[in-house]
């Protein structure tokens, strides 16, 4: 073989060496694509910037309205078991966030309270949204248990097909991807006796993140 062949030879082999490293690294990262999480987005749970009790609203004689309750605190709250301010944003794992949220809420009162419900609807909805609950006392275990003066409860979403109602009711509107953020609409606290409380703030135990109602 002559000298201009071998070249052209030694030209091929380096170009077919070239293509294959290409395909080597292409193929390097599709794999490292698809073994990758997917992607999340960020959450935030808020505070109604008009909430519940500081407008001057009427309610039925079986409601006492608070401009905030102050009997109860919310002494944290977990998204997939992960502390949340409310406000700041928080990564969101999936599409299922709403269904991870637990609220710890202590009792301060004196008095052996019944149920604690909190709920949220979401901004992006607005108007129509469904309300989103979080509860204990809902199940008839924990309501006849109740909230001892001082103890720390956890706030769930109710089970059974309550999440796929939200779900639903998402989906009526916009998919539920585009779904990131929540706004407390309103807590209600069920006392042994008297009327249920009812307002749009409630204390915190974290001082950075009070509810913004209007103080007399």
């Amino acid at each position: 073989m002559s000298t201009f062949g071998l070249r052209k030879r030694s030209r091929r082999i380096k170009l077919r060496s070239a293509q294959f490293a290409l395909l080597t690294v292409l193929a390097s990262v599709v794999i490292a694509i698809a073994a990758s999480p997917p992607q999340t987005q960020n959450k935030t749970i808020e505070w109604s910037k008009s909430p519940v009790g500081s407008n001057r609203e009427t309610v039925a004689p079986s409601l006492q309205l608070f401009r905030q309750i102050d009997d109860v605190q919310i002494e944290q709250i977990l998204a997939d078991g992960k502390p949340v301010n409310i406000g700041e944003p928080f990564v969101g794992r999936d599409d299922n966030w709403l269904k991870t949220i637990t609220i710890r809420v202590k009792n301060l009162s004196y008095q052996h309270l019944k149920t604690v419900q909190l709920t949220l609807i979401l901004p992006k909805l607005y108007p129509g949204s469904p309300q989103v609950i979080y509860c204990y006392g809902c199940a008839e275990v924990e309501r006849e248990k109740g909230i001892a003066p001082g103890e720390t409860v956890e706030l769930k979403m109710p089970g059974g097909d309550f999440y796929n109602f939200v779900v639903a009711r998402v989906a009526e509107k916009t998919s539920l991807s585009e779904i990131n953020k929540a706004e407390i609409s309103h807590m209600y606290v069920t006392p042994p006796s008297g009327p249920t409380w009812y307002s749009g703030c409630v204390k915190t135990a974290n001082p950075n993140t009070p509810c913004p109602y209007l103080k007399p």
